[in-house]
């Protein structure tokens, strides 16, 4: 991976050197960072130049003063794309970041090959939407750390959180590092995106689209990822048995792969 670089505040790296190879642009989830990206660069990077970046509030980049929108983090990934110089990507999304690749699609859809949406939210009930607002106000009132235990609960398998601590306490290291409010805002965002995301319609979304969850993951659920496989109208749908939220870390050599074929087939 490039060394990390900074554009108008925010962090980001660049794999690969060519600027005839096609783009692909991965963007991370709320509270975690670029570098959940990193197992999957030797996968990727023969085929793409990846780029990931860290979003406002997130890892290295900065926290704009005010509420945080939707808006911002796809102007966030405008941005950084025109200082770049790249008219054309491939863009996969985790998570909140499948909620703003959504969002880019919506708007600059023409600057899209493919279109790739991890884990993500989609049309929650307002229950499935309160269950979130519910663990925002605990981390609002207590801190980023108040939350991360179930967290890795929900997003590990048990045999993996038993076999890997050591990945268990990286995840409560970045955690750790959310001192100010730039975590909260995005987290606020997240637990609230349905309202907003009316505002960015997907039916017009004509690249081919991937849309991955795991069976038993319960935040992004499979019910989920069929409506938004259904709404989309050139998209595929995998569903990975027994994979929670954090498929994408805990299962990475398969998911990237899986994106791979999907991504040069």
């Amino acid at each position: 991976m490039d060394a990390t670089r900074f554009h108008g505040g925010t962090c980001y790296r660049l794999a690969g050197g060519d600027t005839a190879e096609p783009v692909l642009v991965l963007v991370h989830g709320v509270g975690l960072d670029q570098d959940m990206w990193l197992p999957w660069i030797p996968v990727l990077r023969p085929q793409f130049r990846i780029l990931t970046y860290d979003l406002y509030g997130h890892g290295g980049s900065g926290n704009p003063e005010g509420p945080r929108s939707v808006r911002d983090f796809v102007d966030q990934l405008e941005g950084l794309l025109d200082h770049l110089g790249m008219p054309e990507i491939a863009l996969a999304g985790f998570s909140l970041g499948a909620i703003i690749s959504q969002a880019y699609a919506s708007r600059h859809g023409s600057r899209l090959t493919h279109l790739v949406l991890l884990h993500s939210v989609y049309q929650r009930t307002e229950a499935q939407c309160r269950a979130v607002r519910e663990r925002y106000a605990i981390t609002r009132e207590r801190g980023p750390m108040a939350t991360v235990e179930m967290a890795i609960e929900r997003w590990y398998t048990e045999s993996y959180r038993l076999e890997n601590p050591h990945e268990m306490d990286r995840l409560r290291a970045v955690f750790a590092r959310h001192t100010g409010d730039g975590y909260l805002k995005a987290y606020r965002l997240f637990g609230h995106a349905e309202a907003e995301m009316r505002h960015y319609p997907i039916d017009g979304v004509t690249c081919p689209a991937l849309v991955v969850t795991g069976s038993d993951d319960t935040g992004s659920t499979p019910a989920m990822s069929e409506k938004l496989a259904r709404h989309l109208p050139n998209s595929e749908l995998v569903i990975n048995p027994s994979h929670r939220h954090m498929g994408p870390a805990e299962f990475a050599q398969e998911m990237a792969n899986q994106v791979l074929s999907f991504l040069v087939k």
